[in-house]
């Protein structure tokens, strides 16, 4: 007989719940998030048992560790888990009992998870990302300080490399200077940490040959290239190049009624981090590059009202999504008159 097991997971503990071909229920019980209690409860049932676990924020130590023990387990993704976060009663014990059945009639919205050996590098990936985003937000904050004091000479670029002594020139009285001084040893910092950051990424990614294929790609430097890298993953889990553009949120949805279809909202489903980066490289690629310049210029003429350029930038991400999808996955180099003509 088979047994599927949902387990609910939480920051402290866990429910899990193991049922048979029946639904019946077998094992229902609290734990602790301790992974040897999780494993010695369901070790009896192993060799037949299947196991589904919440794709929450800190499912990491759980999958690795009963994938290292050698059970079979999956990863729900939470956007098609309505069936439990919209539920009217919603409780520990009904959430694993739900996952077991969705397990028990192949329903569940399975996840990918990602390899264990660079996992920690597309993780360092990212939070460089949030630190350049918090970064910017101080650059802001000294630049609406000093706005507040009526200084509007000082461009974004010379706020960059401000120093001290620029401070006791912008600001006379001593607790602004001291805000404003804050600011940039906040910035400073930051700069350091996204630096280190780097530097330690760059190493790792240097040896892979995916790397310097990617980097060929117009509009993609070093950074779009890293994110593209580690955030696709493994290219074998898409059937074909039009999944991956989807997965890259480059494509747009559908709305479909009777005989009128138009294009749809953007929908959240996607890697959101590879959606930035083709965009990125797509703003880049018009403004550097003339071939693309001139496709994104013929597209203009195409298209009519005021998202039109928001539209054939993604269009050009689009473009370069494909490209990058064929790149890694036939390890060959980057031809430009494939994406963009001769």
């Amino acid at each position: 007989m088979k047994f599927y097991c949902g387990i609910d997971l939480s920051a402290r503990d866990c429910h899990v719940c193991v049922i048979d071909e029946q639904l019946k229920i077998v094992v229902q019980q609290k734990l602790r998030n301790e992974l040897p209690k999780i494993v010695q409860l369901l070790e009896p049932y192993k060799a037949n048992l299947k196991i589904v676990v919440e794709s929450t924020f800190n499912w990491y130590w759980l999958i690795d560790g009963l994938q290292a023990e050698g059970f079979e387990v999956v990863l729900a993704h939470t956007l098609g888990l309505y069936l439990i976060t919209g539920a009217k009663v919603k409780t520990d014990r009904r959430d694993a009992y739900a996952l077991a059945k969705l397990l028990l009639v192949g329903a569940v919205p399975a996840a990918y998870i990602y390899p264990v050996e660079t996992r920690p590098v597309r993780d360092l990936l990212r939070r460089r990302a949030h630190l350049v985003q918090v970064r910017a937000g101080e650059y802001g904050s000294l630049r609406r300080l000093l706005l507040r004091q009526g200084i509007l000479s000082s461009q974004q670029q010379e706020i960059k490399t401000a120093t001290e002594a620029e401070l006791e020139q912008w600001f006379a009285h001593p607790l602004v200077r001291l805000h404003a001084s804050q600011e940039l040893q906040r910035i400073e910092l930051y700069s350091q940490q996204i630096a280190e950051l780097e530097k330690t990424i760059l190493l790792l990614a240097q040896t892979e040959q995916s790397y310097e294929l990617l980097r060929q790609l117009p509009g993609v430097g070093q950074t779009i290239a890293l994110t593209i890298l580690y955030e696709a993953g493994e290219l074998t889990r898409f059937a074909n190049v039009k999944v991956f553009s989807s997965y890259c949120r480059v494509v747009p949805g559908i709305a479909q009624s009777g005989n009128v279809s138009r294009r749809g909202r953007a929908s959240k489903q996607g890697n959101h981090y590879l959606k930035a980066a083709f965009s990125q490289a797509a703003v880049h690629a018009v403004r550097c590059y003339p071939k693309v310049r001139r496709y994104y210029e013929r597209q203009l003429k195409r298209h009519q009202g005021r998202g039109r350029q928001m539209i054939c930038y993604n269009i050009i991400a689009h473009k370069l999504a494909q490209a990058a999808f064929h790149v890694l996955k036939e390890q060959t180099e980057y031809r430009e008159e494939l994406l963009f003509g001769r």
